[in-house]
């Protein structure tokens, strides 16, 4: 598949997640099931085939961010996705320091709007620019962004998708 496809394939996937309730470690689409940001990407990019199969980085702590220093997060995005400046199309990753790291993400649509799962929300789609109130208003965090196309590190894009669960 070429960049364009791909990328389209992204955010079709990622259209599906919309409405699956926040739950940690999780990673079942649905209004039944959950999720949380870390599981939503492993879901989203393994289901349209740009992850190793089989590839999940659970089990994680999830208020590592809170108490640890190092990137464990970001340290498993920078394996298959390159950092850029500024985002680069649809499918790009959007990084945001909470607590001591860069502790959540989401998916950008068309920045500043991207999709992402959070504590007490189901997944949604928002505008990064207008959340600029209260202890976690990621207009006001910083950021970081990452693309899986370009320079990025996956070497082989695995010809099965991975299979997520899903609950209607």
């Amino acid at each position: 598949m070429a960049e364009k496809e791909e990328r389209e394939a992204v955010i079709k996937e990622l259209n599906t997640w919309i409405g699956t309730p926040y739950n940690p470690n999780q990673m079942v689409k649905g209004r039944q099931g959950g999720v949380d940001c870390a599981m939503l990407l492993v879901g989203v990019y393994g289901n349209v085939g740009l992850l190793p199969e089989g590839f999940d980085p659970r089990p994680y702590p999830t208020q590592w961010h809170l108490h640890q220093r190092e990137e464990r997060y970001l340290n498993i995005v920078v394996q298959f996705a390159h950092e850029v400046p500024a985002p680069t199309g649809p499918g790009d990753i959007a990084m945001f320091k909470i607590g001591r790291t860069y502790a959540h993400g989401g998916i950008i649509t068309t920045w500043p709007r991207m999709v992402h799962a959070f504590s007490g929300w189901l997944v949604t789609e928002f505008d990064v620019s207008k959340n600029t109130t209260g202890k976690y208003a990621l207009a006001r965090l910083p950021q970081r962004f990452f693309s899986m196309w370009g320079e990025s590190k996956i070497i082989n894009r695995v010809s099965e998708p991975l299979r997520v669960m899903g609950c209607a």
